[in-house]
């Protein structure tokens, strides 16, 4: 018997479907070893286990327990209860293990009489016959959960978690499972029969929603935890006696332990009965319940921590948590997943004061427990206890929020409606293909659940389920496992009538809102804080301008596949465009903001402002960038309108209204960069942007923060301003350990200013200094003025972090007599004595007052900052902090994409409306990949009108220049940089489309030539005259007969609906197609040097004419491919088939030179170089248009007597920034930088020449090395007789 319970543990989810009774349970298991063949030892454990067992059995257990009770003095023994088994037969408590009772049975024990040795036995015999019993009941429960299984597989799949993937069911999930089979069971794995058995049983509470994020569990860990749920104890499916399933488990003594358990656990008024009944409030969440230091959860629940969140289990069981300062990583590790998190809170506790309860002690009190707040991937932070939070990182580490999103179908076709409940705005995008809203869902998975408004015939036939051909089957986006969606239906009937001065959009987000905030109400999302917020709160985006529609060509959102080929869906085969538009320094922020301008390109009028701003910020040599900060605007948004933003939140808000207004007055001098900038604001923030107003709103808002926040936050306040408002902590005069003090006032002082809480700060000091009096009185046995006086001396007061508490470690020397029954024992934070710790009762009560103080001024300090932020969103800040932080977000995405584009040599492209001067499509000049450095590149300048047939021999470049093409046409349209050389003009183009090699997608059932082919349907459908197309060797997954009529077919339409583009194709016989385009279609081919007769070189060169030879074996052989099969394929060639078949670094360390002044240094550098000077102020950005450029810089530090370093690099932003992380002097230093237009060479003489000018005029330099001999190897002499 030892082994079958170890069977029985793993043997259960591995058997396929039994059928009722014992009697013919031997035959079912014989007759099931042929698909289970390694289960052949569990089986025929179970069948002895079923056929020793018998009626006679139950009948000993009665006569067994009567005996006892005969034996215990007619006193019933409860003998699953191992203390009353203990005290029937030891009369105390004692192990009642198997071997111990052996022992007692066989009289080995002293003290026992035979009564009790026969108790023993008894007791024993109890047991193996319990086993047996819960064995049988086990072996009988999983047959009926097995032939419901097999009685659920033989049912059709109308289920909507069985339906085919072309038509979903209302409520069902949207995206398709790949680990769930609707195969005969016995194709299915052991541990999906696991998952599917928990939800089919007829008395499981587990929501069936639950059955997709088990099916797609990875970690070993978390799997193991699924074979302990029980789907029929509650929505949690956590079961208290399970046992972790381990090596041990199946042996006797197992057995024996679980058969004597008894437990309490989920109890009412329980804490775990408390999450079950919140767990049957919200199934639908993972719940993280407050417990003392740590929030836990239970069941499926933490099988998800476990899974999701890199948690272990606590003891090998279904239970985890974490400690309450790394909740808001959990949370993220959830809601990045998808999910929605209850987190309950602990209030204070309810005690009974009186009477019996008064007495029972701690554990007669109740935790009040309440629903905090219900995060979900629509707004992930959460905003509980941070008014007073001193982390750093409050912003920087946000998670990014997803949008909920609404699908209307209508005549003209979908409509995206996407919801940030954070930043309250909806954007609406009109007229989209169903491969659009694709690409956006599958690029930025929504907030379950997806909202669905179907066609009135659609609706009709909603028994038949709803085609939703726009639904991602591959996961392309950011949170790449993150997408759990269900379909919310809207019924077509409640869509908004047509009404003067109300146009479509807004109607399609009255109908969305409406139904979100109606969903969300009824589930008491307290994340969205949506109680009293209506549809006149939500902010209006529209994707396009109407105005000029007709003249003014609008470049539609990209499909998937477009997507996927130009590197924007996080494709590791092909190169990133993101990680080459922008530096790696760039923030995250810009990052996101990017990739949603190239998914969804902008209107002309933004993209040509964001062109405006990108080329002035290029160009420009003589202004340098203030510092920008760019946080998430909707956890800003959510922290001030909850009240809990802490002094660093308004710090960093601080920083993004200055930022606002420095970019403002930077742009005053050029009016037309100026309103750029201003339409981009107004574009991001959908809120009209005049910048005198947004000026002076900003300027409001600044005062209105600086009237409270401390000037510790104020980061552009000089360290001797911000060193002189210091709040400082209390001092004792070294009577008390000063970490004590630091340890009570840290939380709340350096928050705000002390005359905000003065009466709070003066009774902590009041308090303090009477602390520290009467310490020094009976610690000390002296007052303090004569204690400040004293060096070096031990102190004798130590603190217990633990308890908040000075004390002594014994009574002081200086006492005698009656003064020694002054001291006691102080109590810890339980009420228990401290024996090894002495204090007096001036002392407990001075402590007691000073600790109240502090409790006092760290509420009044919390009530300040909550204030604030009241006054922020009651006042009518938020439009200025909606514009200030949309406007920091564009100039630092403007200004990084500027460097990057410097650096790289990328260069802006005109573009232009098709006019009978300009037909063509577009004219590069110097075009190079994207993903290659510009030095490493082979350019190609051709000019692009109607199609080009494009053949070459393989690895030759026709797929890098296709997708370059693409990638300049797409940056082009969306206002950004290009790699091309100047002159480059690109015409507007309504969708730019790129189709090249795919793969199978067996999730859709969809062989590589059938994904092709649908998108190649979708390209027809959508493209017209002002296209861009690109089709990349079109037909490769079938007969090259087939797919070269094929691919000429599609030529002739694409060239007949006036597409321009490149198709590249190795079907060579499409050229003798008799073709009704070649009028209108161009042969061009990449060039090969084959002036070698040993070998061809590709150059990667476009050209004209046309390439047959693919050179297939010349590239095998490059690849390493054995000579052998290479000479083999030369062999069969004769035979024909039937055609039916940045800068250096330098570390310095010499000190010479006088007191002197910057502005004595720029006309020092000037007569050098004969080059203007570029002042960069502290903490400023350098001019975009240096980044790349060799440039000579001279840093003034912030030091008395001012020190100076000169020096030289090829990337003066990034070397700045190296020099300030030094800290100290470095970090408040101004620089001086100087381009070179020689480059480097011409940089390192001017660095030598301004080093020795400098130290021989008298400046205090910390280097000199540099200057001790001119470098003029490797520069024109002309450099030096010029300077």
């Amino acid at each position: 018997m030892k082994a079958v319970w170890s069977c029985i543990g793993s043997g259960f989810l591995f058997l396929p479907a039994m059928i009722r009774g014992v009697g013919s349970f031997r035959g079912h298991c014989a007759a099931l070893a042929r698909p289970l063949q390694e289960n052949t030892r569990v089986i025929s454990i179970l069948v002895r286990a079923s056929s020793t067992y018998s009626n006679d059995d139950e009948d000993e257990l009665l006569t067994i327990q009567r005996r006892i009770a005969q034996l215990n003095g007619g006193n019933k023994v409860n003998l699953k209860s191992p203390k009353q088994v203990s005290h029937a037969i030891f009369g105390d408590k004692r192990s009642t293990e198997k071997k111990v009772l052996e022992l007692a049975a066989k009289g080995m024990i002293a003290g026992l009489d035979t009564s009790r040795q026969e108790l023993a036995r008894l007791v024993l015999r109890y047991r193996e016959l319990i086993s047996t019993t819960s064995l049988v009941a086990r072996v009988d429960n999983f047959q009926r959960r097995s032939m419901s299984t097999a009685v659920y597989n033989s049912v059709s799949g109308s289920d909507a978690f069985e339906s085919g993937s072309d038509t979903i069911a209302e409520n069902s999930p949207l995206i398709p499972n790949e680990h769930y089979s609707t195969d005969p069971l016995d194709q299915r794995s052991p541990f999906e029969l696991a998952v599917h058995n928990l939800f089919l049983n007829k008395k499981s509470k587990v929501s069936h929603q639950w059955r997709e994020p088990l099916l797609q569990l990875r970690r070993p860990s978390s799997k193991a935890l699924v074979l302990q749920l029980d789907s029929g104890q509650c929505p949690m499916g956590f079961d208290p006696l399970a046992q972790p399933f381990d090596s041990l488990r199946g042996s006797m003594d197992t057995l024996e332990e679980e058969a004597t358990r008894t437990t309490t656990a989920g109890k009412k008024g329980s804490f775990l009965g408390f999450c079950r009944e919140q767990k049957e409030k919200y199934p639908d969440c993972v719940l993280l319940t407050r417990c003392g230091d740590f929030y836990e959860a239970f069941g499926i629940d933490a099988i998800m921590l476990v899974e999701h969140c890199g948690l272990n289990s606590m003891a090998g069981k279904a239970r985890a948590g974490c400690p309450i300062r790394n909740v808001q990583g959990t949370i993220d590790g959830l809601t990045n997943q998808g999910f929605r998190v209850a987190v309950y809170e602990e209030g204070t506790d309810t005690d009974a004061s009186s009477g019996a309860g008064a007495s029972a002690g701690a554990k007669s009190r109740i935790k009040h427990r309440f629903l905090s707040q219900i995060v979900s991937p629509a707004s992930p932070t959460y905003l509980y206890d941070l008014v007073l939070s001193g982390t750093a990182d409050t912003l920087a580490m946000a998670a990014p929020s997803r949008p909920y999103v609404g699908v209307l179908s209508l005549a003209s076709g979908y409509t995206l409606v996407e919801v940030s409940t954070e930043e309250r705005s909806v954007r609406v995008s009109e007229r989209l293909t169903a491969e659009a809203v694709a690409c956006r869902i599958a690029a930025y998975p929504p907030t379950d659940p997806l909202m669905y408004m179907p066609t009135l015939t659609e609706y009709a036939a909603k028994r038949s389920g709803y085609s939703l051909p726009f639904l991602p089957t591959r996961r392309h986006g950011e949170f790449d496992s993150g997408l759990r969606l269900r379909m919310q239906i809207i019924p077509p009937m409640l869509y908004p009538e047509a009404r003067p001065g109300v146009t479509d959009v807004e109607r399609a987000k009255d109908i969305v809102l409406t139904t979100l905030l109606r969903a969300t109400g009824s589930r008491d999302d307290t994340d969205n804080q949506q109680g009293n917020v209506a549809i006149a709160d939500y902010t209006l985006f529209e994707s396009s301008d109407t105005l000029g529609m007709e003249k003014v060509t609008y470049t539609n959102p990209l499909y998937v596949e477009t997507a996927t080929q130009l590197g924007l869906m996080n494709d590791p085969t092909i190169p990133s465009l993101i990680a080459s538009v922008l530096p790696h320094s760039a923030p995250a922020s810009t990052r996101r903001f990017l990739r949603r301008l190239l998914l969804n390109p902008p209107p002309p009028t933004v993209s040509d402002s964001l062109r405006n701003l990108v080329r002035f910020l290029k160009k420009d040599f003589h202004n340098s960038l203030p510092p920008l900060t760019v946080p998430p605007l909707g956890k800003m948004l959510s922290l001030l309108r909850a009240g809990q933003a802490s002094a660093q939140v308004f710090g960093e808000l601080l920083n993004v209204l200055h930022g606002t207004i420095t970019a403002l007055d930077f742009f005053e001098r050029e009016p037309q960069v100026l309103d750029s900038f201003l339409t981009l604001i107004q574009y991001e923030s959908g809120l009209a942007a005049d910048a005198p107003s947004l000026r002076k709103r900003c300027a409001d808002a600044i005062e209105s923060i600086q009237n409270v926040l401390s000037p510790l936050h104020h980061r552009r306040s000089s360290p001797s301003v911000m060193l002189g408002k210091a709040d400082m902590f209390s001092d004792s005069w070294k009577v008390i350990p000063q970490s004590f003090f630091e340890r009570n006032e840290a939380s709340w002082r350096g928050r705000v200013h002390e005359e905000a809480v003065a009466e709070a700060y003066h009774a902590v000091s009041e308090c303090s200094k009477k602390l520290a009096e009467v310490v020094a009185e009976d610690f000390w046995g002296s007052s303090i003025q004569s204690l400040s006086k004293l060096e070096n001396i031990r102190n004798p007061v130590v603190q217990d972090i633990f308890n908040n508490l000075i004390a002594l470690k014994e009574i002081p020397k200086f006492c005698s007599g009656s003064d020694k029954s002054r001291y006691f024992h102080p109590r810890d934070r339980n009420g228990k004595l401290l024996k090894t710790r002495y204090t007096t009762e001036a002392v407990q009560l001075a402590l007691a007052d000073y600790i109240a103080a502090c409790d006092a001024a760290c509420s009044e300090v919390s009530s300040v900052l909550v204030q604030l932020s009241r006054t922020l969103h009651d006042g009518g800040h938020l439009p200025a902090i909606v514009q200030a932080s949309h406007a920091n977000l564009v100039l630092s995405c403007a200004y990084f994409h500027a460097c990057q584009a410097n650096r790289l040599g990328w260069n802006v492209a005109e573009t232009f409306e098709p006019t009978p001067k300009k037909e063509f499509a577009l004219s590069l000049k110097g075009m190079w990949p994207y993903w290659i450095d510009k030095s490493n590149a082979v350019a190609n300048s051709f000019d692009l009108s109607g199609i080009y047939i494009l053949t070459a021999p393989n690895m030759s470049g026709k797929s890098t220049l296709m997708r370059s093409a693409a990638a300049g046409a797409l940056l082009t349209a969306c206002g950004l940089c290009a790699p091309v050389e100047c002159g480059s003009e690109i015409r507007r183009f309504d969708n730019i489309f790129v189709r090249g090699a795919s793969s199978d997608i067996p999730t859709e059932q969809k062989s590589a030539f059938g994904a092709e082919m649908g998108d190649i349907a979708a390209m027809l459908r959508c493209c017209g005259p002002k296209s861009l197309v690109f089709v990349d060797e079109l037909g490769r997954g079938t007969s090259p007969r087939e797919g070269t009529r094929l691919a000429g077919a599609i030529v002739e339409s694409m060239a007949n609906a006036g597409i321009s583009g490149i198709f590249a194709t190795h079907l060579h016989d499409i050229l003798q197609l008799p073709l009704n385009c070649w009028n209108t279609v161009a042969l061009k081919r990449m060039a090969v040097d084959e002036r070698q007769s040993s070998s061809a070189r590709w150059t990667f060169k476009l050209e004209d004419g046309v390439c047959t030879n693919s050179m297939a074996l010349e590239t095998a052989a490059h690849f390493g491919l054995p000579s052998s099969i290479i000479q083999r394929a030369q062999e069969l060639s004769y035979f024909d088939i039937p055609s039916d078949n940045a800068g250096s670094t330098k570390n310095y360390d010499i000190e010479q030179g006088s007191v002197s002044t910057l502005q004595d240094v720029v006309p020092v550098a000037e007569s050098i170089t004969q080059q203007s000077s570029i002042i960069i102020p502290p903490a400023y950005h350098p001019p975009a248009s240096l980044d790349g450029r060799s440039t000579v810089y001279i840093l003034e530090l912030d030091s008395t007597p001012r020190k100076y370093y000169v020096g030289e690099t090829d990337d003066v932003r990034s070397r700045l920034l190296q020099h300030r992380r030094k800290g100290g002097m470095w970090s408040n230093m101004t620089a001086i930088v100087l381009p070179a237009p020689g480059g480097k060479s011409q940089a390192r003489v001017w660095e030598s020449r301004l080093t020795q000018s400098l130290a021989s005029k008298g400046f205090f330099l910390v280097s000199v090395s540099d200057g001790r001999s001119i470098r003029s190897s490797n520069i024109n002499g002309s450099y030096l007789e010029a300077n």
